[in-house]
């Protein structure tokens, strides 16, 4: 029975929602409504946040919202939720003058005139190619769904010259760019100590303990088995190599279900997981350990170090290639657990810090500390620019 239940099921849902799109387009249009969504459907966090944040720091008289598909996300005062795929979720989509997203908006809508779509995507620079530059490797649903969202957007915010490039040549996007740096990474720009001394205080580790965080990047077909760091080995080559006693964070992308990743956790190697806020645990850490994930290169702002490890990286290279050669990183990139501790243990602070001021001036890095003030500024002159 089930067999056939669901895919009637699913079909009967999917048409009450075009008929609630098509009466609820009929409404008109709410210039002073902000729909945020964070991977379609994720908690507060990313790029959308921090300009939520302003519009609350700011105090401004907008109606904001926050697609989310748990009810156990939680939100500050003035921020709203709405379930994904609900009459509720399309009626607000359907009559918000502003939409602010961080991927590619993957089902049925379509914008209406008057409303105005800012994409803030999830990262900088990487080091695998993503979009156009790796069709091959996509699908072609895929394809066509970004095509269609490229379409829509109306303001593309980037974080460094090298992504507006990126941007125009490989997101089937030729609209406008806002070059003014990316939300997330305004925190990168003030006191790290609170930050530091928070991220602690969450974990119940002294004020003394180092930091490294183990960050990999999701695979398309949702495997785990590269997540193979020797946590152990890790820890005695940092203290080794800088002294202090140490701690591991383990953190997985928002794709992948970090419950699916078998892995006992201790009073040294802690499940970062859950925590909402990347950034605040990027500003927390004194090293990073990735593999493709663009938080390294956004972590070489800090000028902390930073280590690559990705035992599959012939793999990628052959399904999607890569954008910088080794010899382009500032980062060493291991193959293995040997070969990372390796580096480690040879680490050059002055070499690694020339290799990051090199890499900054090529990508050229538009951050400031304001990119969030920026894109309610946006959002504000155009409100009033179609307040009747």
């Amino acid at each position: 029975m089930k067999k056939y239940i669901l895919p009637l099921y699913l079909t009967l849902h999917r048409l009450f929602i075009r008929l609630c799109w098509q009466l609820f387009t009929l409404f008109p249009l709410d210039q002073k409504k902000v729909v945020f969504s964070n991977f379609n459907g994720g908690g507060y966090g990313d790029n959308p946040k921090f300009i939520a944040q302003e519009f609350l720091r700011q105090k401004l008289d907008f109606k904001l919202y926050w697609t989310a598909a748990s009810p156990d996300y939680r939100f500050p005062q003035g921020i709203r939720p709405v379930r994904p795929n609900t009459a509720s979720f399309v009626y607000h989509m359907a009559t918000a003058g502003f939409w602010v997203d961080n991927t590619r908006k993957l089902y049925y809508l379509k914008k209406r005139p008057g409303q105005f779509y800012i994409q803030t995507w999830h990262g900088g620079p990487g080091l695998k190619k993503v979009e156009m530059d790796c069709e091959a490797a996509l699908s072609q649903e895929y394809i066509a769904w970004a095509k269609q969202d490229s379409q829509y957007i109306d303001l593309f915010l980037s974080c460094c010259r090298w992504c507006s490039d990126l941007y125009h040549r490989s997101f089937w996007y030729q609209g406008e760019l806002l070059e003014q740096g990316i939300p997330k990474n305004d925190m990168f720009f003030q006191d790290p100590a609170p930050y530091r001394k928070q991220v602690r205080e969450y974990f119940h580790l002294p004020d003394s303990t180092r930091l490294v965080m183990y960050a990999p990047t999701y695979r398309d077909n949702r495997k785990t088995d590269m997540y193979n760091l020797d946590y152990e080995m890790l820890l005695d080559a940092l203290k080794k190599r800088f002294g202090g006693t140490w701690a591991v964070l383990v953190r997985l992308h928002p794709n992948v279900n970090y419950k699916d990743y078998p892995l006992s956790y201790n009073d040294r190697i802690l499940n970062a997981s859950p925590y909402e806020n990347m950034q605040e645990l990027l500003c927390a850490v004194d090293v990073i350990i990735s593999d493709y994930s663009g938080c390294a290169f956004d972590f070489l702002m800090l000028g902390r170090p930073g280590f690559l490890y990705a035992e599959d990286y012939e793999e990628i290279r052959r399904t999607k290639d890569y954008y910088f050669t080794l010899e382009e990183l500032p980062f060493t990139l291991a193959f293995s657990n040997e070969e990372l501790m390796e580096h480690i243990l040879e680490f050059d602070q002055d070499a690694y810090q020339e290799k990051c001021k090199k890499y900054r001036e090529e990508i050229q890095y538009f951050d400031t500390g304001h990119a969030s003030r920026a894109v309610v500024a946006v959002i504000v002159k155009r409100a009033e620019n179609r307040m009747p």
